[in-house]
C-alpha cells in the first residue's frame, strides 16, 4: 500500500518483499517517481521477511531518488528483518528510523 504524508510517499509493506512480490513493488515505485516523488519511506511495520530480491529493489529505488535529491528511509523494522539490515550492513546505506514520525520529520 501507498500512502502519502506531503510530498513523501510511505510504502506500506506487508507480508513478504521477495522475488515473487518484487515486480509489484518496483512498478508502484517506478510509477511514483517518474510522477515526481523523489522522497519515499519504507514502512515496515507489517512485514515479515525481506529476501535479496526486495533488498535489491530498495538498493535500485534509494540511488534513483538520491540522484534526484530525494532520499528512501527506512523505519518500523521487526527484529529479524533489522538482524537482516546490520547482517548485510544496509543499516549503514540507509537511515534506519524507529517509527514513521521519526523518519518523516527527518524530510
Amino acid at each position: 500500500n501507498i500512502e502519502k504524508m506531503g510530498d513523501v510517499a510511505v510504502l506500506k509493506v506487508a507480508g513478504s518483499l521477495d522475488a515473487d512480490s518484487v515486480a509489484l513493488f518496483k512498478k508502484r515505485t517506478a510509477e511514483l517517481f517518474e510522477s515526481g516523488v523523489n522522497k519515499f519511506i519504507f514502512d515496515a511495520t507489517e512485514a515479515v521477511f525481506i529476501d535479496s530480491m526486495g533488498l535489491g529493489a530498495m538498493i535500485s529505488l534509494m540511488r534513483r531518488v538520491r540522484e534526484k535529491k530525494g532520499d528512501l528511509k527506512v523505519c518500523c523494522l521487526s527484529k529479524d528483518i533489522r538482524q537482516t539490515f546490520e547482517i548485510t550492513r544496509l543499516n549503514k546505506l540507509f537511515d534506519v528510523c524507529e517509527n514513521l514520525g521519526a523518519a518523516h520529520k527527518k524530510f
